[in-house]
């Protein structure tokens, strides 16, 4: 095996938009935390069970006895398509096998599929030339198809192409050059190695954080540096927040949500960033495990905390949530047009 050696050029583009990202958010971070308020859910939480997530469901993900290298490169590439599945009016839903299933159920469902009848879809050689027509026979289903799938084959050809170039085509490289970091100096932490993918480029890093939480349930991955974990900030967890009231945005952002205007790309990320932040600070406080959070709050907000029709009356931290003390019930903001999340 050839050594692996990412080219100066390369390296420094990867240490210059971190540190740029970093710059960005401490001179411009709008929106605030409100500490009290993140304090006293905090507590709540600590009366909350937490279970993580299972990673080895054979209906969603790879059985245990399948090679590293394809588990890894599944879970590389469905993360990277896991982003923006449902739009107004066009719900990315079918039924499977007798069951309802949809959005990202839906998403590694059809996954599944493939690696079971075709598991070589996944390889870096076959991603660098995946065609738009590949993605939308993949993930289509009776009526239901994938939103942006130029977006989507552009991605998978990206991920493809680089694997090839700068891990001789073999993921494990990647989780052997990080030495279980996220975060190094030298720029050769996972989530500094992932950001020289397109679909891990997001400065909030959404799906580099839920693919380091996939990988790290299913073994492949031992965290040395868990202080550098964060949740993975997805739609749920951003509408928690600002019902909770951990997250007060500025007057001008919260009319936008209101109002479900679209926001502009930086304000998407200073709402997001500021998301993680308010959930770093609770995960730390509640001692809960951002992982583990991240799983309760992700299905808190498919199951009690809804978009349209919250249920109120099942939750266990509704005489805490800001939304139902002033009957203001804010949505996630609105910002389509993105394969961050």
């Amino acid at each position: 095996m050839v050594p692996v050696v990412l080219s100066n050029t390369l390296l420094f583009c990867i240490l210059i938009t971190t540190a740029t990202v970093v710059r960005y958010m401490v001179l411009y971070l709008m929106p605030l935390l409100d500490i009290d308020r993140i304090e006293r859910v905090s507590e709540a939480m600590k009366n909350l069970s937490f279970k993580p997530m299972d990673l080895f469901d054979p209906r969603f993900y790879p059985p245990k006895n399948e090679p590293l290298e394809k588990v890894l490169m599944y879970f590389i590439t469905m993360v990277a398509m896991d982003h923006r599945l449902s739009r107004p009016g066009k719900l990315y839903k079918a039924v499977i096998d007798g069951e309802e299933v949809k959005g990202a159920d839906l998403l590694y469902r059809l996954g599944m599929k493939m690696f079971q009848s075709n598991p070589d879809f996944f390889t870096p050689e076959n991603l660098s030339r995946v065609t738009v027509k590949d993605v939308i026979l993949w993930l289509s289903i009776g009526n239901t198809s994938p939103p942006d799938p130029v977006t989507r084959a552009m991605l998978l050809n990206d991920l493809g192409v680089k694997i090839l170039r700068f891990f001789n085509g073999d993921p494990r490289e990647i989780i052997k050059l990080c030495n279980g970091y996220l975060r190094r100096d030298d720029g050769y932490g996972l989530l500094d190695l992932l950001r020289m993918f397109k679909a891990y480029s997001d400065p909030v890093e959404k799906k580099s954080m839920l693919l380091i939480k996939f990988l790290s349930y299913r073994g492949i991955l031992n965290v040395v540096d868990e202080e550098n974990i964060r949740v993975p900030v997805n739609n749920h967890l951003t509408r928690i927040a600002l019902r909770l009231g951990i997250v007060v945005l500025e007057k001008h952002l919260e009319a936008k949500v209101l109002k479900e205007e679209e926001v502009g790309f930086d304000e998407d990320i200073l709402i997001r960033y500021t998301v993680r932040e308010a959930y770093r600070h609770l995960a730390a406080k509640a001692n809960v495990n951002p992982f583990h959070l991240d799983d309760f709050l992700w299905s808190f907000g498919r199951t009690v905390c809804l978009r349209d029709e919250p249920v109120c009356r099942i939750c266990n931290l509704r005489n805490l949530c800001k939304a139902y003390e002033t009957r203001i019930y804010l949505n996630e903001h609105t910002y389509y047009n993105t394969w961050f999340y």
